[in-house]
Parts: structure tokens; C-alpha cells; sequence
């Protein structure tokens, strides 16, 4: 890193909009620190820089700090299109802005998602009269968002091509009732996250179930579940992300070969760098489609803004705009988005609101008219959603209407027909306007945290934030140096992720469990008491457990708790209880669990590690190798949170498969329970629990 000169320390603040004020193609005005008079120094902010050339990058890295809000799994992408996230002060911010070797320095701001000079989009269609099919209470097999966009009236077959949607977003958990071709974590510090809970806030897995939930019978069914899901985490756990993870992603997006992006996040402010990677998806022929944001009259957020992402607003269970969902001309189609139920933690289901969840479904419904037709281009897609739209309402909210599936597909040759025959710049609609009935509803069920069935309420178990956060916590890496850490890395904690080396792991997700209880029942500080099932590796469990006492981890941890979980009530009110302490143990002890199946499988014959390559791919965490482990680990965890839930103690029958997997095999685990004293009742058995253990 280069010495900063004294003269950083006289530097002005200087807000977004100064910058973009001074900056142009070529650099930034000289004359942009002369007021740095009077002024506070400012802490380094973060920019994106981008060179003419490759060439100025390895100076540039050698005298400047990169900003490192990329993982070392990916940053390829930023490079080879000659650009670099820096954290700068304003000095060298002033001596870059004038270096020749620079096209544009711009900073390098947070996009966040939206659950709560632009392009110009020419509607030739008028708004009709509304007609509705309204309904008393949803009765439906189907939710009521797939019945108001007439997706509940598709049948849904396998075919051997499926479409690609890549979701940039906060991750999708592994095996929840969603299957995915492809996932990886862009976030600092998530190398290893386990692919199991790569989700930290629900926000990503909300959004693919409303695509792609499997038609099995359990919690929701996307409305296609052929598609193929590639979860790209730019999101962190707070739902926000720097500029220049998003636009790694969305090269990485492009280098999958994807048909369709998702984004269903959103900025408020220009980023031309953001731009070129849009139009560089667009290029490929990928379907862009954004959210427009829960800005209400403030405007269309950015990507959707961009004249090539579809941007998407949000309607309510009457079909109309929500107050929130974001105006003006750039909207060009609604989805419902108001109290939306959908996939949550484990298999449960969540019910949330805003332009996110409006996104995904249009996001959807493309994919289904692609399948017809893979060969097609972007465009027709575009086109035929925007034209087969229900219109009853302002253009500037509603875009070219309501999205409806069935009148697409039911349209779709008349359409192409005439696209082929009078050309796609034709003035007058290709098909005729779409003026059916809209489905509406006078009560859905879904209210924020619940959802009726049969007429009676049934609480959604989705709010389990501590046990969500605990499970994910062995691979974070913020105690403890990188040789020594005190958690995270499997070779030097084997005991907390699964894996057969050096530990006996039945044993330890089970004294995981008792650990919990036995710091609920005796108190904080207690979890030596824990009846201890012979195992060997129970000391190292122990010292983990108290180092977070000495070192007030448990507080620390709980006030990110609150941070990713903002406009979560409970969470808000959550205090260092014993309640929450079992529940973030019992949550460890579900990722011991579930690494077992990520870390100790045989495959093909062969044991699988993170450096082992199967069939061409990399990595033992990977989706794309035998994906059924996944599955299958997912069973697991739903059995541990079923005790966990229940108030009951761990049995080493809830660790063990109904059948044995057919396609791979558990190293070890019929070793490690023939170890296990079957018949020692556990110290620990039954209690009575608050609702803060949640």
C-alpha cells in the first residue's frame, strides 16, 4: 500500500452527487478538492475504477487498497473488463481522477433489496375498464398470486431443455424444496460458506421459490419448476450489496449461459459501471428483469431503470398498484407482490411483501414462454409479456398491465405469426388486448408471519432467526486468526462440520444439542453440564462454547441479529437469553449435521473434498455434484428442528436416513453410531420454553 501524504487530512467530504457533477469519460475536474478549506477529513471511501486498458490495473492494485467486498471465489470478471473496487482517500482520489490511464472513478455505493435520464417506454396500449372475478377467501390448492396472474392454469412439463434464470440475490439454501444447477457466495469471508444455509436473510430463497418450488406436495409450487436456478449471493445478510459484487455477478451470470438474470434489489443513484455490465448481459441475449423498487412516487430504482432490464411493480390481492411500488415511465409490467407467501427456512413458508417478490414471477412466467422456444430471442419474450399484459390502469404504474401467463401461451403463436409477418415495429398490437377478468380477493390468508388452510391460522415457522444464524455461523471467520480459527475451517474443527476426520460426528451433533439444553436449563455459563456422550472431542466443543462467554460473542452476534433483521419485530425485542443461546447452539449443531453430507460423502467411489474435482467440477460443496445429498441433508435438519421445536432431546434416530442413499454413501456412519450408548437417556430431557428461544 502506498503512504498517504499529509495532505489526505484536509480533503472535503464530498457527497455522491459532487462526483457525479465533476466526473466525465476521461476523469474528474481539477478543481475538485480547492474546498477542502474547513472541512472534516473524511475515512476512506470505497470507488469503482475503470482503466482504458488492462495494463494501469497491476500499478494501480500494487499502490492503492482494493476494497475486498469480493470473496476470493470470484473477481475475475471486475478484471477482465478493466476495472477494480479501491478504498481511497480523498487525496488519492484526486490523483487517480486526474490520471490519464483512467476513463470513469465512481463510487462504489450499496444496493439493497426491495422487499418494501431514463428510458422511455411508448405504450400504444390504453387502460380498459377493470373487470374482476372476485373471491370471498382463497380456496385454491393454488396461491392466490398464481391464480391472479393465471399461471395456476399451465401445465408444467419436464423438458429436456430447460431455461436458465440466474438469481442475484441473497443466496437460495441448498435442498429446500428448490433445486438448483449452480450456487456460490460473492460475500468477504464466505469462501466455504456451506451451501446448506447460504441464505442468510430468506430474501433469495423467498424469491427462487416463487419460481421454481418443486411440485412435491410440500410448501409452495413455483410457477415452473423446470426452470433451472443459479443462485449467485451478492447480497449479504443484511440484504445489501457494493456496486461491484453486483456487476461481478453479473458477468459470472453471463459466463453461465444463462437465458434470464433476476435482480430484485435496487439503487437510487446513476452507476455507469453498472450500465456496461447490464448492456453487456443484454448483448448476450439474457432477459434482464429487475424490481422497480419500494420508492413509491420517488421514481424507478436502478438496474430496472435501465432501457434493457424489464422493470417490475408491484400490485396487491385486488390487483392494484401498491402504494409503495415504485412509478414512472420505466415500469413496463406488475406481478403481485402484497403479502406474498412463499418459500422459507427449512422448508417452512414466509409470507413477505414488495417489488422482490413481484420480480421472480414475471421472471417466471418469461421462462415458460421460452421453453416453447428456446431459439427465440430475448426481445420476443419482452414483447410478448408486455403485449399480453392485462392494462386496466396508468401506464406509469402498471407498465403495459398485470402479467398473465395463460393469455401469453395462449397467444404466443398468433404472436409469433405476426412478428414474422408485419414486423416487431409495427404500431398496432401483434395479438389482441388482453381485457379478461382479474382474479381478485377479498382475503388471501396471508398476513405478515401467517397464512390460513382450511380456514384455520396456522403460524409460519419462518421467524426462527437465531437458529437460521447459528446454523450458518461455523463458517463465518470473525474470531480467531486464519491458522487458528475458532469455528470456521473443517481440518481444525471437524466437530462443527461434519466431517469424519478426527471426530466422531453423530457424537458431536448430539453433544451440540444437550449443550444447548443443558445452558437453558442450568443457565448461562453452564453448558459443562451437559451429559457427555463418551466422546472424545467433547473438551474442544466445550472450550468453543466458553470462549464465546469470555469473549461476549453471544452479545456481538445478537446485535447483527438485529442488524440483518430490521423490520422484524421479534428480533428487535430479542434479549441475550438462555433461550437465544440454545437456539444458536442447536443451530451449530444443525450445520454439524448437514456438513456431513458436503464433507464426509463418497461419490462415485471416490471421497469427495473441497479440492477434488467430479466429473469436471470443483469442490465437495458443490450443487452440481449429487444433488441428492442435499436433498437429503435437508431431511436431516428438518428432523433436528422438529425436536428443536418440540422441546425434545436428540436421538441418534434423528440423525439416520428413513433408506439408505442409493447414489452416494456417509463415510463412517454406521462406525460412528455403533459407538453411540444407545440406551443412555440424555442428562437433559424436557422443559418449558419461552418465545424467546425462537
Amino acid at each position: 500500500m502506498k503512504i498517504r501524504n499529509i495532505a489526505r487530512k484536509i480533503c472535503v467530504v464530498i457527497t455522491v452527487t459532487a462526483v457525479v457533477m465533476y466526473y466525465s469519460g476521461f476523469g474528474i475536474n481539477t478543481e475538485l478538492c480547492k474546498a477542502a478549506s474547513a472541512k472534516k477529513p473524511l475515512a476512506d471511501q470505497e470507488y469503482i475504477v475503470r482503466t482504458k486498458s488492462e495494463a494501469p490495473l497491476d500499478k494501480i492494485r500494487k499502490n492503492y487498497s482494493e476494497s475486498n467486498k469480493i470473496n476470493d471465489n470470484k473477481r475475475d470478471f471486475l478484471e477482465e473488463n478493466n476495472m477494480i473496487s479501491l478504498e481511497l482517500s480523498q487525496t488519492e482520489l484526486k490523483e487517480l481522477s486526474v490520471d490519464d490511464n483512467i476513463e470513469f472513478i465512481e463510487e462504489d455505493a450499496i444496493v439493497e433489496g426491495s422487499t418494501q435520464n431514463n428510458k422511455i417506454i411508448l405504450n400504444e396500449k390504453k387502460p380498459h375498464k377493470k373487470q374482476e372475478k372476485v373471491n370471498n377467501k382463497n380456496r385454491s390448492e393454488h396461491e392466490w398470486n398464481v391464480q391472479m396472474i393465471n399461471a395456476d392454469k399451465i401445465k408444467k412439463n419436464k423438458l429436456k431443455k430447460k431455461i436458465k434464470i440466474a438469481l442475484l440475490d441473497s443466496g437460495v439454501d441448498a435442498g429446500n424444496d428448490i433445486s438448483l444447477a449452480y450456487s456460490i457466495s460473492l460475500v468477504s469471508g464466505e469462501e466455504e460458506m456451506t451451501k446448506m444455509f447460504m441464505d442468510g436473510s430468506g430474501h433469495g430463497s423467498s424469491v427462487a421459490g416463487l419460481i421454481a418450488a418443486e411440485d412435491n406436495e410440500e410448501g409452495i409450487t413455483g410457477i415452473n419448476p423446470n426452470a433451472e436456478i443459479y443462485s449467485i449471493r451478492v447480497l449479504d445478510d443484511a440484504n445489501q450489496a457494493p456496486l461491484s459484487r453486483v456487476i461481478e455477478g453479473i458477468y459470472l451470470a453471463i459466463e453461465q449461459k444463462v437465458n434470464i438474470i433476476n435482480m430484485s434489489f435496487g439503487l437510487n443513484t446513476y452507476s455507469k459501471a453498472l450500465e456496461e455490465a447490464v448492456e453487456a448481459a443484454a448483448a448476450k441475449g439474457i432477459l434482464i428483469v429487475a424490481a422497480a423498487g419500494n420508492t413509491g412516487d420517488k421514481g424507478v430504482q436502478y438496474p430496472a431503470a435501465y432501457e434493457e432490464v424489464l422493470a417490475v411493480g408491484s400490485v396487491d390481492k385486488q390487483g392494484e398498484v401498491a402504494e409503495h411500488s415504485a412509478k414512472g415511465k420505466e415500469i413496463e409490467i406488475v406481478a403481485p407482490g402484497e403479502l406474498v407467501r412463499t418459500t422459507g427456512f427449512l422448508g417452512t413458508e414466509m409470507v413477505s411483501s414488495g417489488t422482490s417478490l413481484a420480480a421472480p414471477q414475471v421472471a417466471a412466467v418469461a421462462s415458460l414462454i421460452w421453453e416453447r422456444d428456446p431459439g427465440v430471442p430475448a426481445d420476443f419474450v419482452r414483447d410478448l409479456l408486455k403485449e399480453s399484459a392485462n392494462l386496466y390502469g396508468e401506464a406509469e404504474s402498471y407498465g403495459s398491465g398485470l402479467v398473465d401467463a395463460e393469455y401469453a401461451l395462449g397467444h404466443y403463436d398468433e404472436f409469433k405469426k405476426n412478428i414474422n409477418s408485419r414486423g416487431k415495429n409495427e404500431q398496432d398490437l401483434q395479438i389482441e388486448e388482453n381485457k379478461e377478468k382479474i382474479t381478485t380477493f377479498e382475503d388471501t390468508g396471508c398476513v405478515e408471519g401467517c397464512w390460513y388452510q382450511d380456514d384455520h391460522e396456522v403460524m409460519v415457522p419462518s421467524s426462527y432467526f437465531n437458529v437460521r444464524y447459528g446454523a450458518r455461523f461455523p463458517d463465518t471467520s470473525r474470531y480467531g486468526d486464519y491458522e487458528h480459527r475458532i469455528f470456521a475451517r473443517m481440518s481444525l474443527n471437524p466437530w462443527w462440520h461434519g466431517y469424519y476426520k478426527y471426530t466422531n460426528y453423530v457424537k458431536a451433533v448430539i453433544y451440540a444439542t444437550r449443550m444447548g439444553d443443558a445452558i437453558y436449563y442450568y443457565g448461562k455459563g453452564n453448558q459443562s453440564k451437559a451429559s457427555n456422550p463418551n466422546y472424545k472431542n467433547a473438551s474442544d466443543m466445550l472450550d468453543d462454547i466458553k470462549y464465546m462467554d469470555n469473549h461476549s460473542v453471544w452479545a456481538n452476534e445478537l446485535i447483527r441479529i438485529k442488524d440483518i433483521n430490521k423490520n422484524n419485530e421479534k428480533a428487535q425485542a430479542q434479549k441475550e437469553t438462555v433461550g437465544f443461546r440454545r437456539a444458536f447452539v442447536w443451530g451449530m449443531a444443525i450445520h454439524a449435521a448437514t456438513d456431513t453430507y458436503a464433507h464426509s460423502v463418497r461419490y462415485q467411489g471416490k471421497l469427495i473434498t473441497h479440492s477434488t474435482k467430479v466429473n469436471g467440477v470443483e469442490r465437495a460443496d458443490s450443487t452440481e455434484v449429487c444433488n441428492n445429498r442435499y436433498k437429503d441433508a435437508q431431511k436431516i435438519a428438518k428432523q433436528i428442528m422438529e425436536r428443536y421445536i418440540n422441546k425434545q432431546s436428540l436421538s441418534v434416530s434423528d440423525l439416520i436416513l428413513p433408506q439408505a442413499p442409493t447414489d452416494y454413501q456417509i463415510f463412517n456412519l454406521y462406525k460412528n453410531v455403533a459407538e453411540m450408548d444407545l440406551n443412555a437417556a440424555p442428562r437433559v430431557s424436557s422443559y418449558s420454553y419461552s418465545s424467546s428461544s425462537k
